[in-house]
């Protein structure tokens, strides 16, 4: 038995302090329950670091890993460690039958660590931190502790198929438009190497002079095939200044501001954010991580910085003694219904299962905004398409008559 200090809320009111005995910050967050109070903090024994000379920190051989491959990796994992197979079987397991070289170096560099005395989150930690991020290795960590990390890995599971659904839902929505861009762009290369080009010959041999609008385009055309590779280092510097501005915290915050006004994007941006947030504070919840620090850790996985700062005044209002509720409805973090529905969870005192129903609340609210957004900007691409049809139609007709009145 470990004696854990706690910080507890009693009556949604008051905040209190005491000890209970139990063996897993799990057991006692059950413990601190049983005494009808909800458990905000919970100081727990330190993680004990040993030394290793030969590894740093993000020292592993893998320096990126997709969301595919790590749903892979975590899936084949978690099968073999419900199966009561120990961790160091289960990394040899995953290297001789897995298909992906990655994850067969992966395991292999986890299994040497983890054979050398480390537990498998300090082995991630130390080799893997910045692939698979704190909230991931720290929320190993717990079900280390607490003697569930196949449960664990089952709920961060659930989380990264999640992101991987709403990433193909991305894709989806911008196929559309993609396949349009393409069209727009064969069908300049159509005129630029074929159209034009005759009606530009047959003109300088009746020695007529090109009208100035299809001049115009004609010469924009010929600039474009000229110096291609020009354009081409355009675009890519526009998106490494994009990228610049996007990373420089001043800009940063100017952009996520201006995000959030453009309508129907704001509530996608607002969603997934939230998406993430709610998520691993469900799963933090479920895996007995003390609430505060659910809080820090569903913080850090919001991207947009204005969004951030309302979790973090949600995080200071709990700090002072309110409610979860009470701390998202001040902060306006989470919209009136979600916030109704966690208040709800909170009297009942089934707050687990109001944050799980708060996650699929959020994840249906994506699909409807992704729909709308896709809606959106399918006649925004109609028109500009429509824009530089009816610009080469003109030049066309312009080019046309020119030609006919060479000839007559």
């Amino acid at each position: 038995m470990t004696k854990y200090i706690y910080k507890a809320l009693k009556d949604n009111k008051e905040i209190v302090e005491g000890e209970v005995d139990a063996v897993t910050p799990k057991d006692a967050r059950a413990k601190i329950r049983e005494l009808g109070l909800l458990p905000l903090n919970i100081d727990e024994p330190k993680i004990i670091v040993h030394d290793f000379s030969d590894f740093a920190d993000n020292q592993g051989s893998i320096k990126f890993l997709s969301l595919s491959d790590k749903i892979m990796f975590v899936s084949e994992l978690q099968v073999m460690l419900a199966s009561g197979i120990s961790m160091s079987e289960a990394l040899q397991t995953i290297q001789k039958h897995s298909p992906k070289k990655k994850i067969i170096r992966l395991s292999n560099e986890l299994q040497r660590f983890v054979l050398a005395g480390r537990s498998f989150s300090e082995s991630l930690n130390y080799l893997y931190h910045d692939v698979f991020g704190e909230t991931f290795i720290y929320l190993c960590h717990t079900g280390e502790n607490a003697g569930e990390l196949d449960t664990t890995l089952e709920r961060l599971l659930v989380m990264l198929r999640k992101q991987d659904n709403i990433k193909g839902n991305i894709i989806q929505a911008l196929f559309y438009p993609c396949i349009l861009v393409f069209f727009m762009f064969a069908l300049l290369v159509l005129f630029a190497k074929f159209v034009f080009p005759t009606f530009i010959g047959f003109l300088t041999t009746n020695q007529t002079d090109i009208p100035p609008f299809p001049a115009a385009v004609i010469g924009v055309l010929d600039f474009v095939n000229e110096y291609w590779w020009l354009c081409l280092i355009g675009i890519f510097a526009a998106f490494g200044l994009l990228n610049f501005l996007a990373s420089n915290q001043n800009t940063r915050s100017f952009f996520d501001k201006l995000v959030l006004k453009i309508p129907i994007l704001n509530e996608f941006v607002e969603y997934i954010n939230l998406s993430n947030y709610m998520c691993i504070l469900s799963i933090s919840y479920a895996s007995g991580v003390p609430f505060m620090q659910t809080l820090n850790l569903a913080q850090k996985t919001m991207g947009n910085t204005e969004i951030k700062k309302r979790a973090m005044f949600a995080n200071q209002y709990m700090d002072k003694g309110v409610t979860l509720s009470d701390a998202f409805a001040k902060s306006c973090l989470l919209p009136g219904a979600l916030v109704t529905m966690i208040a709800a969870g909170e009297k009942a005192g089934n707050l687990q299962k109001m944050l799980d129903d708060c996650v699929d609340v959020i994840d249906k609210k994506i699909e409807m905004v992704l729909q709308t957004l896709t809606k959106a900007i399918e006649p925004v691409m109609i028109v500009v398409l429509g824009a530089g049809v009816l610009v080469l139609a003109i030049a066309f007709i312009q080019m046309y008559l020119a030609m006919i009145k060479s000839m007559v």
